[in-house]
């Protein structure tokens, strides 16, 4: 029997279509064992993709004295973890795309803070010992519920979220109040439908209340936290980072103490520096 969610889900008229390339892509990152040649043939199944890989892997991110001709060299040049983020991000930001939610969201503030936050993710996930490239993912995805949101209801969603901005209060409990649910429960079902693996569908699903996220609670926190330093950083990107505020259920989960963080927040400031070039604009 549907919930509210499969039944709010199916009642929308635009709904980002499954990047299924990235969802292969993510079972092929999972394997032990995979290899160059495997990945090569998942990329040639999408002409406009294998020509953008080229074009980033050239550029003068990547670019070597030589420019690479083909994926294959395009791959050993760029290295698995770096294609995968590449591949990722473009999906991801296909799906933020929908016709129309412009007039609604800041779609491109969405898309900055999104990819922010899938750094820090990947950075805090490598600290924690936690696999990089999914909470990579999941820190990319986090937001996803907003673009069906804003799809689905429009002026009405826009108006919520200028509310929230105004009196300062939560987005999710503003959401769950409207509809029933709030954008990151609505969107982990989105990837669940995507067929997406259940550590990043529940650190998506989970990013603003993290009980219930077992067994992925430290990737859950994870992605709390990116999500909150993201949005530091965004709002201060020329002044010295500062601590975030209400992550303290995720520095327990995370074993963080209030030290931790002008480190963290500097590393994270640097990252998102690096990898602009990485990243879609």
């Amino acid at each position: 029997m549907k919930d509210k969610l499969d039944l709010y889900i199916d009642s929308v008229r635009h709904l980002p279509p499954a990047p299924k390339v990235m969802v292969e892509l993510i079972a092929l990152f999972k394997q032990p064992d995979r290899d160059v040649d495997q990945v090569v043939r998942l990329m040639s199944h999408d002409p406009s993709l294998t020509a953008e890989i080229l074009r980033r892997c050239n550029s003068s991110f990547f670019g070597g004295e030589e420019p690479a001709t083909d994926l294959f060299e395009a791959v050993l040049r760029l290295g698995f973890y770096e294609l995968y983020r590449i591949v990722v991000a473009m999906s991801s930001m296909q799906a933020m795309s929908l016709p129309g939610i412009n007039k609604v969201l800041p779609v491109e503030a969405l898309w900055q803070h999104s990819a922010a936050a899938a750094v820090i993710a990947g950075m805090v996930a490598s600290r924690m010992h936690e696999s990089e490239g999914v909470a990579f993912t999941a820190g990319l995805l986090h937001d996803v519920g907003k673009i069906i949101l804003a799809s689905q209801e429009g002026e009405k969603y826009g108006r919520l979220m200028l509310n929230v901005s105004a009196s300062g209060s939560s987005l999710a409990e503003a959401e769950k109040e409207a509809f029933g649910f709030d954008h990151g429960e609505i969107g982990a079902r989105l990837l669940t439908r995507w067929g997406l693996p259940s550590d990043i569908v529940l650190p998506v699903g989970h990013h603003h209340h993290l009980a219930g996220a077992e067994p992925c609670e430290r990737l859950a926190a994870t992605v709390n936290l990116a999500d909150a330093m993201a949005h530091c950083l965004g709002e201060n990107p020329s002044t010295a980072p500062v601590m975030p505020p209400d992550c303290t259920a995720a520095m327990t989960i995370l074993q963080l103490v209030p030290e931790d963080m002008p480190l963290l927040l500097q590393q994270a400031q640097e990252g998102i520096q690096q990898t602009k070039g990485l990243m879609p604009a």
